[in-house]
């Protein structure tokens, strides 16, 4: 391309305005538009992490609170499963969870004490538990077994239901579960 073949003039001018404003464009859009993206994100990022120091320093000033409030509290009452042995610690969550499905309106069909096992300090208890009754009977029940002032764990959730009807609420469902306690292992095996 010949430089005599460039527009001259006031159209020359134009063009080379164009072609500065599509480069400082191109710089802008390339380069410094994706680094200040960058940093501001980096930016929020710290900031994130500023709050996230300041809530665990909070959060930490409690904690010798909470360890002097639990060396206090006696292990064996607070929440665990009463029983001299594993065998009586089942019959006393069974009779609970017995309790608990009859308050909510519930039968058990089954209930298996399957091997207590040692976890650490404590000895974990466990019931199979097998019911069928209908879906807010059954989460009623769930909901007594989480407010109940025994710690209890539910695990191996398992639903059935044979039929669908247009009001599922009110369908049978057959139900089983595992519920678990802990009591003290140095109270006999």
């Amino acid at each position: 391309m010949n430089p005599t073949d460039l527009p001259a003039g006031r159209s020359g001018q134009m063009l080379a305005l164009a072609i500065a404003l599509l480069g400082v464009a191109v710089v802008w859009f390339g380069a410094i538009s994706p680094v200040w993206d960058w940093y501001d994100h980096q930016a929020q990022r710290l900031e994130e992490r500023h709050a996230l120091l300041h809530r665990m320093r909070q959060v930490a000033t409690t904690l010798p609170a909470l360890r002097s409030a639990a060396g206090a509290r006696n292990p064996d009452q607070a929440g665990m499963l009463e029983g001299a042995s594993d065998a009586i610690a089942a019959a006393r969550l069974q009779e609970r969870i017995q309790q608990m499905a009859t308050t909510a309106g519930a039968t058990l069909t089954a209930a298996e004490t399957l091997p207590a096992t040692k976890t650490g300090e404590w000895q974990k208890v466990s019931l199979r538990i097998s019911l069928t009754t209908s879906w807010p009977v059954l989460m009623d029940l769930l909901d007594a077994i989480e407010r109940s002032p025994v710690r209890i764990l539910v695990d191996d959730v398992h639903f059935h239901s044979a039929t669908l009807v247009n009001r599922p609420a009110v369908l049978p469902i057959q139900a089983s579960f595992v519920v678990s306690g802990f009591r003290p292992a140095k109270a006999g095996a």
